[in-house]
């Protein structure tokens, strides 16, 4: 038993918290103590507490997330304001967000254009005509490409062997990038693959992040990676000292190889993903594989990262595929990749995900794992379906997280009174995150539908225009729901006091969530 304590204090997860606990523990004693001994000392935090809520008030960020930040604060003032400043700022160095800069400018740094003359083109990079994509283009410089092939998966089961393929057939360079590896069947398969492709001369780069994989990819794994030629760096390395940005993970998951082709979507590399592992019953995870010009966006994310993990001065050129860009062919449709995060494209994805809403005139087709929603996203989702919008969303019926699911269904009366159709898939865990509208526009990618992924992940993901996929997408959703469970009004209505309560709560603190 010893041992097995020592063996776990060693590891790098356990000392980490550990380490946290201990200076929160001792923070808070001291402060206590120091206000016991001193009254004045209390005073001056009460007033220090003020001060950072005046700070909260007066920036921009979301209502919802400045009242519940100052309520823990007024509350608690001992610490409160210390726990905002540690893990609820959304604070990015300007180092950061210079070099995220260079990714959201992809369309300059692949034209070669100045920014007079990136604006006379914004038509020509804009094909669709609809809003959304002028949204995206002017906030985060993302282009549309057209000349973009697409597939869709409607399971990890079936991306990943596709994914493998791909892999194994590289010949210049591989880039990953995910929220969570870990050790298994289809991670081992992927370890083998880009180790003998590394071995072969091809530049393989692999970014994890370090709290997402904390407890999946040992040390061991990484320095096997590295021995077989992979280069391998965290995001947002953890340490045994408080980091102001240590709630801003990276979320995104990003494949890309040899600049012609990319995969992103809702899929980790994990056995769970491919049901290869049962945890909370059937694992249901959409991804995309695209070929063709629009694979460059996803390369210039990755770079832009790997630029502020390594400090690399990234030559862009370097990695252009080698059939060129903007090839004329006969491919439908337009796609436009992009992805937000604390810095310059802040809440992007949500402001695409709102314009998308409250354009729909037919239907809107939602997947999502966790459903906390702001003001704006509630008020989106009300008025469409008060407009005569079909809108229908789907959410986990086992849920991975009980206390994130218990605040996710006290969204959901709501939304139900308005007319939203809420579906609960019975087989087990939806991880998807999609939005289908009116058979013409889709998202696909890795954003949820709550403040964690607004406001303080990086994430990304892909809004598809006219594209065959689409159908695919609505065909699985319409499917899915066949085996799924609509939310009634009855069930909405028909809870106890004490858990209306607990839900009212939940609400309130659903943005530190």
């Amino acid at each position: 038993m010893f041992r097995k304590l020592i063996k776990l204090l060693s590891q790098k997860a356990a000392i980490t918290v550990l380490s946290f606990l201990v200076q929160i523990a001792l923070i808070v004693a001291g402060v206590l103590y120091a206000a016991a001994q001193f009254w004045w000392i209390w005073i001056v935090f009460e007033f220090f507490s003020f001060l950072i809520c005046l700070y909260i008030v007066s920036h921009d960020m979301n209502p919802s997330y400045k009242l519940s930040w100052c309520m823990l604060i007024l509350i608690a003032p001992a610490f409160g304001w210390l726990v905002y400043l540690f893990i609820g700022r959304q604070h990015t160095p300007r180092r950061v967000r210079k070099r995220l800069g260079r990714a959201s400018d992809v369309s300059q740094v692949l034209l070669n254009m100045t920014n007079a003359e990136l604006l006379n083109m914004r038509q020509a990079l804009n094909p669709t005509g609809t809003t959304c994509a002028d949204l995206v283009l002017n906030a985060g410089s993302y282009p549309v490409y057209g000349g973009t092939g697409t597939e869709y998966f409607a399971l990890g089961d079936y991306m990943f062997p596709s994914m493998i393929e791909d892999i194994r057939k590289a010949e210049r360079f591989i880039f990953m990038e995910y929220f969570i590896y870990e050790r298994g069947e289809i991670w081992d398969e992927i370890e083998r693959a880009l180790i003998e492709r590394a071995g072969a001369g091809v530049d393989v780069r692999l970014i994890y992040d370090d709290v997402g994989s904390m407890f999946t990819l040992p040390k061991v794994g990484i320095k096997r990676l590295k021995a077989g030629g992979v280069k391998v760096l965290p995001f947002n390395k953890i340490t045994l000292s408080f980091d102001m940005r240590l709630n801003n993970r990276s979320h995104r998951k990003i494949t890309v190889i040899d600049g012609e082709i990319a995969y992103t979507g809702g899929n980790n590399i994990a056995d769970e993903y491919a049901n290869k592992k049962t945890r909370f019953g059937h694992w249901k995870d959409t991804h995309m594989r695209f070929t063709g010009d629009a694979v460059w966006s996803f390369t210039a994310m990755f770079l832009s990262f790997w630029s502020i993990l390594s400090d690399e001065e990234i030559n862009y050129y370097k990695f252009l595929p080698k059939n060129g860009m903007f090839d004329a062919n006969n491919t439908v449709g337009y796609v436009q990749p992009l992805s937000s995060g604390p810095g310059r494209d802040d809440h992007l994805i949500e402001s695409a995900f709102i314009n998308m809403i409250s354009t729909a005139k037919r239907y809107v087709y939602i997947t999502t794992p966790y459903l906390i929603l702001d003001n704006e996203m509630q008020t989106a989702l009300v008025n469409a379906a008060l407009s005569g919008v079909d809108v229908r969303i789907l959410i986990p019926h086992i849920p991975d997280k009980k206390i994130v699911y218990f605040t996710t269904k006290s969204f959901i009366p709501v939304l139900v009174k308005a007319g939203v159709k809420v579906y609960t898939y019975t087989p087990g865990f939806v991880h998807a995150k999609m939005m289908i509208v009116d058979d013409e526009r889709a998202f696909i990618g890795t954003c949820n539908m709550d403040y964690r992924s607004f406001y303080l992940h990086y994430e990304d993901g892909a809004i598809l225009y006219n594209v065959d996929s689409i159908s695919d997408m609505k065909t699985d959703f319409v499917d899915t729901l066949r085996v799924s469970k609509e939310v009634t009004e009855t069930e909405i209505n028909d809870v106890t006091l004490a858990t209306r309560l607990v839900r009212s709560i939940l609400r309130l603190i659903a943005p530190m969530m």
